[in-house]
Formats: structure tokens, C-alpha cells, sequence
């Protein structure tokens, strides 16, 4: 080969390379430019930035790492930087002993009936969940309905695939502050039993980023905000992932996925994989007068049944829902007339004026959403909802198109897609 011929092959192989790199550029800046910080409303958060590494081995040491010190009240105090890396399962089914049993037998009831089988029994509680439906015995473990806190300043890190929690949820709340929860599975909390436990809760908390994390197999909310605010939250790059043999709504499907009930919560949703559910991806107001805004931006909601996606259940809940993608939703958004909450949502093709509100009130147009085989019965418009976003654009995310969420939020969401280096 001439050494021409050999330098033009060389130059057109650096120069496609370069191509190629250049178009991933612009195809997926946010990935590439975002992987190690967080965006929208929890911009700030740096959780225990370049603290010391602590890496527990037991399940006391692990929960003495995320709080090692309570007030009178026992809410966490305990705000020392700190980062708790994980390399493998912590499973907390059995742990909690009392009268000689890990587990409690009682009677509660079915929350709905199936048929053919795969449904889902309910603790009675304190609410009385099952005051109108038939009696049924239930057992469960008692870890479920414990929690794990959750201190300032803390930063809860899986390292490799198969860092996870198993059987007990977190609780970042109380005036918890600072918060980063990364490349984790919280899995199998009483899957069996609604009021079984949740995986996450936000409770009196301010600044959290919740990123890369995988939710399965939960016996009721995956991520629920309580009666205190959940204010500057990112819930961001996560897989929630629905399916599962103990089915409230005997599909297979479960129905509990966000429930957003806070006094003041402010929230920024983005590239999350919602799959196999069946509701409540956010349940957006409703009770206690909870007050939200939440930015839903570059989702991939798919193959769900029932309610389908989207709630907004009260005036005073405000959802801006942009550039996601519904791939076979009942209804990407259910509107309850019961309830009726206030939502922003365009769908192509967008009106001219839609634009204009949007340009007015956000600075810049809204993206639109995109259905596949899903709903298309309710797509609002709600004035209320995109002025609610005006005091609030400087967390307010830019989307990106449909085209290029659908491809990068089913390969990269959820545990075990973060490069992080070795602690």
C-alpha cells in the first residue's frame, strides 16, 4: 500500500470517529454533562461532596452510618458528611425480633379481590382500610414498617450491580437536608401486603437527589412525600419497575408508584422508567392540604394498565409534564372528577397559542409529549398549572425531544449504569 493511499484511509477513519463522536454530542448532551451532578430543584444538593467513605458490613453498621445520632423526638441529628458506599445486598427480612417472631399474623382483608388469583391482601392499620371489605388473615414482616434514617449531608452510594436494600425503606425527613441516594435497589419491602411498607419517604425535607436507583417488588408506595414539605427533590435516571405476583389491580401490574402529599413539595422528575403499573405515577395532591409542584420532563412511561400514569388530584397541585413518552398508557393522564388538579401536558400537534402561553409564562416553548397505543381522552391545558412554574424557571429543565428520551431512558436508567470510579 502506497503511503498516500495509507495516510487518506487514516484520515477518513479519524474523521468518521470524529463524526460519530460529534453526533453523540448532540444527540445526548444531558447524560454526558449531568451524570455527576443533579438537575431541576435539587440542583444544589451535594449530599457529603468529597467527605470520608465509610463502607458498613452489617446491617448495624449500616444503619448506625446513615444516622448515628437522634433527638428527643427520634428524628435523625445526625449531620456529619458522610459517604456510605455499598457493594453488595443489605436484607433486612427477619431482622426485627419482638415476642420470639420476625413476622405479625392478623386479620386484615383483600384489597381487591382477583379471580384467577395474584392479588393483593392489606394490613387494616389506623386508617381502616378494610372496614368495607371482606376479613382475610395476613402475614408480614415487621422490617417492612421500620425505616432506615436517613442524616444530613449523607451521600448513599451503590457501588457495582448489586448494591441494594432489601425489606426496608429509607426516611429522609425531619429536617433532613443535603441528601444524595445513587445506584441502588430497594426491593421486596411485604410485597404481598398494601400498607406493607414504602421504599422511599420525604418527610420535613429539603435538598435531595435520588438518582440511578431501581424500586421492585414493594408492598406500597415507591417513592411517597408525607404531611412536612419535600422541597428542591430530583428524582432523576430511576426504574420503577412494576411488575410483580401480588397485583391490587390482578393484572400483574402495581398500582402504588409516587405519592406526593407534602405541605410544600417541590419536585423535578427526569428520565425516570415507569413500567408495568398500573396509577399513581405521581397521585399529586388529595389530602392535608398537601401543595405541589413537580416537573415531569423525559419520562418513558410504558405498558400501563388501570389509571394509567399521571394524577393530579387538587387545585393546588401543579404538574408541568413535558417531552415524555407513553408507549401503551391506559391514560398518560386520568382525570379524576372527583378530584380534579391542575396539570400543563401538550400532545402534537401543538396550537400556536399553546406555544405562546408557554413562551410567556416559562421563557421559552414547551415540548410536547408523545402516546403510543395509550389514551388520548384527557390532555390539559391548565393555565393555573404553567403559571405556578413562573417563579420557578430557574430549576425548570429544558427538554430534550421524545425521540431521543425513549432510546436513552430504557438503556440507562435504574442501578447499575454509573461509572464510579473505585472507593
Amino acid at each position: 500500500m502506497s503511503l498516500f493511499l495509507e495516510m487518506f484511509l487514516r484520515t477518513g477513519i479519524l474523521l468518521a470517529h470524529s463524526l460519530l463522536a460529534l453526533c453523540a454530542m448532540v444527540l445526548i448532551p444531558q447524560f454526558s454533562q449531568a451524570a455527576d451532578r443533579p438537575e431541576g430543584f435539587a440542583k444544589a444538593v451535594t449530599g457529603a461532596g468529597a467527605a470520608g467513605v465509610v463502607h458498613p458490613a452489617t446491617l448495624a453498621e449500616l444503619k448506625n452510618a446513615l444516622c448515628a445520632d437522634y433527638d428527643h423526638n427520634g428524628n435523625c441529628a445526625d449531620d456529619t458528611p458522610r459517604i456510605i458506599a455499598i457493594d453488595h445486598t443489605f436484607d433486612f427480612r427477619g431482622s426485627v425480633i419482638s415476642n420470639g417472631s420476625a413476622q405479625v399474623t392478623e386479620t386484615g382483608c383483600m384489597a381487591n379481590a382477583c379471580p384467577h388469583g395474584g392479588g393483593q391482601w392489606a394490613i387494616d392499620g389506623a386508617n381502616h382500610f378494610c372496614q368495607s371489605k371482606p376479613p382475610a388473615t395476613v402475614t408480614y414482616d415487621k422490617a417492612g414498617l421500620q425505616r432506615l434514617k436517613i442524616g444530613s449531608n449523607k451521600t448513599l452510594l451503590g457501588v457495582g450491580p448489586h448494591a441494594g436494600i432489601q425489606g426496608m425503606g429509607l426516611f429522609i425527613g425531619g429536617g433532613a437536608h443535603n441528601v444524595i441516594v445513587r445506584n441502588l435497589t430497594l426491593s421486596d419491602i411485604n410485597p404481598r401486603v398494601v400498607w406493607g411498607g414504602d421504599a422511599l419517604t420525604l418527610d420535613d425535607a429539603d435538598g435531595v437527589w435520588i438518582d440511578h436507583d431501581t424500586f421492585a417488588r414493594i408492598g406500597r408506595q415507591m417513592i411517597v412525600t408525607g404531611w412536612g414539605s419535600a422541597t428542591h427533590v430530583t428524582i432523576s435516571n430511576n426504574e420503577f419497575d412494576g411488575r410483580t405476583p401480588y397485583s391490587a389491580t390482578c393484572d400483574g401490574h402495581h398500582y402504588w408508584v409516587w405519592l406526593f402529599l407534602g405541605h410544600h413539595d417541590t419536585l423535578t422528575l427526569v428520565r425516570n422508567y415507569v413500567h408495568d403499573t398500573s396509577g399513581r405515577a405521581p397521585h399529586a395532591g388529595g389530602m392535608g392540604n398537601a401543595e405541589v409542584r413537580a416537573q415531569l420532563v423525559n419520562n418513558l412511561f410504558a405498558h400501563l394498565s388501570y389509571q394509567g400514569a399521571i394524577m393530579s388530584r387538587t387545585a393546588a397541585a401543579h404538574l408541568l409534564v413535558e417531552g415524555n413518552d407513553f408507549e401503551d398508557v391506559s391514560h398518560p393522564l386520568f382525570n379524576d372528577t372527583r378530584q380534579p388538579g391542575t396539570a400543563y401536558a401538550l400532545f402534537a400537534p401543538v396550537a400556536p397559542a399553546a406555544n405562546a402561553a408557554c413562551q410567556t409564562a416559562l421563557g421559552r416553548p414547551c415540548e410536547a409529549n408523545q402516546q403510543y397505543l395509550s389514551g388520548d381522552d384527557y390532555q390539559p391545558q391548565d393555565a393555573a398549572a404553567l403559571a405556578a412554574f413562573t417563579r420557578y424557571r430557574q430549576y425548570l429543565i429544558t427538554p430534550q425531544p421524545v425521540e431521543v428520551t425513549r432510546a436513552q431512558v430504557r438503556r440507562d436508567a435504574g442501578a447499575g449504569h454509573l461509572d464510579q470510579g473505585s472507593f
